[in-house]
């Protein structure tokens, strides 16, 4: 299967100042795409849950018993060690986890490792260890609920850089995954350029229309904007954005 093209780091960051409801609505008016929200994931401290950035993937399988001992961090053949010191800086680990929540997907020191390495953030459909430990390490890492036992009771890494399912989402590699205090969302590289521009665009007038109805208007013609309201925006912009 071919790669999609990576988004640019200019739409990484301009992505990274869309709101996830906004990206969200633009998936869906723009491309039809209506199942791109992670679904049921919180962040461990919600002072770091910001990111943008390229999802980097790594499948789990339910545990066979005689494959175990891969799963271990010194055994020559497990893949999260060697997974953890590939990832390219700014990337955002997409771990799924088959939407388990008794088990801890990572701990404080492959977290810390990663914040070292870079990684802007991480999303899995399952559980963490050591979230209190996480909170302080400041890396921005969405969970579906705190589980102490560690991810080889009941599942095994069997691949990286591969589509997985994240929260009942198809995430590609390379795929940008965005998130803020209101959850996490994965747009599809190849239209994350788009969504982008659009995005950021809506937001604008969003907040714009938002001070309009604070002072008092009717949503009548102003939400959602009509040509009027588009054109005395466009106003607003050129005359420096005055307080309204």
């Amino acid at each position: 299967m071919r790669k999609p093209r990576r988004p640019s780091k200019r739409t990484i960051q301009q992505l990274g100042r869309v709101t996830t409801p906004t990206i969200t609505t633009v998936l869906t008016k723009e491309h039809g795409i209506n199942n791109a929200a992670i679904r049921n994931v919180w962040p461990c401290s919600t002072s770091a849950c910001r990111f943008a950035g390229p999802a980097y993937t790594i499948r789990y399988l339910p545990l066979r018993e005689d494959l175990k001992p891969a799963q271990y961090l010194d055994h020559r053949d497990n893949l999260i060690t060697p997974a953890v010191e590939s990832m390219p800086p700014g990337c955002v680990a997409v771990l799924d986890a088959n939407q388990r929540n008794d088990v801890g997907m990572l701990g404080g020191n492959l977290v810390t490792r990663m914040k070292a390495r870079g990684i802007a953030g991480v999303v899995t459909d399952g559980g963490m260890r050591d979230i209190p430990e996480i909170a302080e390490i400041g890396l921005p890492v969405f969970v579906t609920a705190i589980a102490a036992p560690p991810s080889f009771t009941k599942l095994m890494a069997v691949d990286a850089e591969r589509p997985v399912s994240c929260g009942g989402v198809p995430v590609y590699p390379g795929d940008v995954i965005v998130a803020d205090e209101e959850g996490v969302v994965c747009v599809p590289a190849h239209l994350a350029a788009s969504v982008a521009e659009i995005g950021l665009a809506m937001d604008h007038i969003e907040g714009y229309i938002q001070q309009r109805l604070a002072r008092g208007e009717p949503l009548e013609g102003l939400y959602p904007p009509s040509e009027r309201v588009r054109r005395e925006f466009a106003q607003w912009v050129a005359s420096g954005e005055p307080p309204i």
